[in-house]
């Protein structure tokens, strides 16, 4: 979060905290209610990133990305995690099909063949090999981003 946004938060009384976190976690779970489970092994995998990425304990295949707090830089996790397991989708596809369901539609899966049972597994273990390997991506990785190397590295040690 913006460190302006987080000293005016410090800054509100008690009640005040009180009251905004009890905002944010009504609206967390308003986007969660309609939850409905992936249908696909892609979808399967697309969501286990996109929890682990976001924070969630689940994503819906009808879930807003941008709803759910993405932004570009989780953007860039999620399809590094993604190509990690053989998906090929840019961040531009993850903004233009904000949903699971969407997403799952456009994405390259040519080089991923995952069985039903071990989808999922496979998603849990790339999402849990944190980045020490940033180095395995490069700027290539995510053209519309337009990164050096040595950003993508500051932004995966950031995030992880």
């Amino acid at each position: 979060m913006d460190d302006d946004f987080l000293k005016r938060v410090a800054q509100l009384s008690e009640e005040k905290r009180e009251l905004l976190e009890m905002l944010l976690n009504d609206e967390k779970t308003r986007l969660q209610t309609n939850y409905v489970a992936p249908r696909t092994p892609v979808e399967e995998v697309l969501a286990t990133i996109w929890a682990q990425v976001l924070g969630l304990e689940q994503v819906g295949i009808y879930d807003n990305f941008i709803e759910l707090g993405g932004e570009s830089i989780l953007s860039i996790k999620i399809a590094a995690r993604a190509i990690k397991l053989g998906m090929q989708l840019s961040i531009n596809q993850i903004f233009d099909h904000p949903t699971i369901a969407e997403l799952a539609t456009v994405v390259d899966t040519t080089a991923f063949h995952p069985t039903e049972q071990d989808s999922k597994q496979e998603a849990v273990s790339v999402v849990s090999a944190e980045s020490s390997d940033s180095e395995a991506f490069t700027p290539i990785d995510f053209p519309e981003a337009e990164l050096s190397q040595e950003e993508l590295r500051k932004i995966f040690k950031k995030h992880t």
